[in-house]
């Protein structure tokens, strides 16, 4: 059987990838399982999946997936990105990194994920082989950052969540203290990093429950973020991080919920209908 460290350091995608036949049985469960206990919708994640179909194939035009044509598309890179992507999303479930993942499928997808989950006999494994990888939290843990900097150079995506611990209660749906992890990451990688926002995960599980619930979750996807662009090129080294760190979590609780959207149209849209009928009856009168 071979080491964890193969599974770290090995592609996930591309060329001399390792076996996925295991991380496709096991999402392929979880998606049948997951999506109607918790009614799970994505929008916005086509241009993630097609960075490598659009690699190449530049003349070919993939259909938008059901989810991704409810709402319109962030702006895309104008040249496929020759690094991978980072996505960075708000944390107040163990299952986060499943509902990412999951989005974002038939791609594979590394994930970051606390010490301590792969001390645990059985899972570690099981994460390894889905794509997971370790960092230690509470120092600078140059390995993890120097693993995730090579697989974004390959052109993986990374999940990070920078806030690392779980959100719970009310600070699910508010921005907390965020690690700079994920600017340092990007610098190195030369990467740009997509925020997502997961809405629903944090009822899951709430403080006091003794047993889980079923609440419904959306995730969705925002407009890549460079370390490129300003004001961020002008800053020194320790104020870029900081800043492009700070505004990729304003970036992630900005995202509005796409259904939120689709309430607010049908409720407009009869509010109109009444306001209409009520003024034929007027008229009739």
């Amino acid at each position: 059987m071979k080491p964890l460290d193969y599974f770290y350091d090995t592609p996930a995608e591309g060329k001399g990838h390792f076996p996925q036949r295991f991380a496709a049985f096991f999402f392929g469960l979880v998606w049948v399982i997951i999506t109607p206990l918790f009614r799970f919708k994505f929008y916005n994640a086509d241009f993630l999946k097609e960075g490598r179909l659009r690699a190449a194939k530049k003349s070919e035009q993939p259909e938008q997936s059901e989810q991704s044509a409810q709402l319109e598309q962030p702006d895309q890179p104008e040249q496929v990105n020759q690094s991978g992507f980072i996505i960075a999303g708000n944390h107040s479930s163990y299952l986060d990194p499943l509902f990412v993942m999951m989005a974002l499928r038939p791609r594979s997808m590394r994930f970051i994920g606390k010490e301590e989950f792969f001390k645990i006999p059985g899972i570690r494994r099981l994460a390894a082989w889905v794509g997971a990888y370790p960092v230690k939290r509470g120092e600078a843990d140059m390995k993890a950052v120097k693993r995730s900097v090579t697989m974004l150079k390959r052109g993986e995506l990374v999940g990070i969540f920078p806030e690392g611990t779980r959100g719970r209660g009310h600070e699910a749906n508010a921005p907390r203290e965020a690690h700079e992890g994920v600017a340092l990451i990007a610098q190195l990688a030369k990467a740009q990093v997509v925020p997502v926002r997961l809405w629903g995960a944090s009822e899951i599980s709430p403080p006091g429950a003794r047993r889980w619930h079923f609440p419904r979750i959306t995730a969705c996807f925002g407009v890549p973020l460079s370390l490129a662009d300003e004001p961020y090129a002008s800053l020194d080294k320790h104020q870029r991080l900081t800043q492009f760190t700070a505004d990729v979590m304003a970036a992630v609780y900005e995202l509005e919920n796409p259904r939120d959207k689709g309430k607010a149209t049908a409720n407009k849209t009869n509010t109109t209908n009444d306001t209409n009928d009520t003024n034929d009856t007027a008229g009739t009168a």
